[in-house]
Order: C-alpha cells, then structure tokens, then sequence
C-alpha cells in the first residue's frame, strides 16, 4: 500500500513541476525582426513595438526621427496566434471596446519587399505590412510600416 501511494505521489508531483514548467516557457517571435521598432508610413499609424503579448505604440500622432514621444506609450495585452518566418498573427484587447462587438481586434504583420539599400545594393529595411480587423470587417484594414535590418 505505502508503495501505491509513493508512486501516486510520485506521478502527481511530476505532474504538478512539469506543466509549472511549460506554464513559465517564455514564447518568443521565429524572427526576431518583429521585436524591432516598426516606423510608420500611413497617416494615424504610429511607431510600434511588438512582443508575443503586447503590443506598444507611441501616442504621438506624427512620427519624426528624433521624437521624444512626450505623449507617452500605450500598451495592449495581445496573444501570438500565428509565428512564421515572414509573418506573426497577434490577437489584441480592443482598448476602445465599449461593450459592443468582439473586445479583441486580429493583427497580422507580413514581412514585404525591400525599402531601401545601401551604395552595395543591399536591403537594409523591409516594409511591413500590417492588416488588421475584428469580426465585424468586411475586409481588413491596412497600415505599412518598414523595419530595419542588422
């Protein structure tokens, strides 16, 4: 008897450390160009950063190279639907949501073509795509942004 419950015991604490563990493992981007600062190009887009759960914009509506952002930042909660190589799928809370409709909007970020290169021809900046809707689209919205390569 004491055996049986040793290894019950045994079994259940496994059990218990091994999805603490899983529960703890930090998701991260397949390409970590998506960490990097997006730079907007549309009119109302602003600089973004992204993580597997937030997403964090600059509340200065015009975006210049040395922008202190004095307005501040403004963070929302997302989950990471989708990780590709070329793409991410983020799912987002509506900070907006005032009880109608879904609370949460879907954002997904497409690597594009090349921006801009230097005197060797070699890309040095993507643009980004970024489409983004909730379930009442009819079709997705789009912004594009471009990113820096290394």
């Amino acid at each position: 008897m004491k055996k049986v419950l040793f290894a019950c015991m045994a079994v259940l604490l496994i059990t218990t450390a091994c999805s603490l563990f899983t529960q703890n493992k930090e998701e991260k981007f397949v390409n970590p160009l998506f960490y990097k600062q997006l730079a907007p190009f549309a009119v109302g887009s602003r600089e973004t950063y992204l993580t597997p759960t937030s997403m964090t914009y600059s509340n200065s509506i015009i975006h210049t190279k040395d922008d202190k952002h004095e307005n501040g930042w403004t963070v929302v909660p997302c989950k990471l639907l989708e990780n590709e190589e070329n793409y991410i799928v983020l799912k987002c809370k509506d900070i907006y949501w005032r009880g109608m409709g879904n609370p949460y909007d879907i954002y997904k970020y497409q690597l594009d073509k090349c921006f801009t290169t230097n005197d060797e021809g070699k890309c040095t900046s993507l643009y980004v795509k970024e489409y983004y809707y909730d379930e009442y689209s009819t079709f997705p919205g789009e912004s594009t942004y471009a990113v820096e390569l290394d």
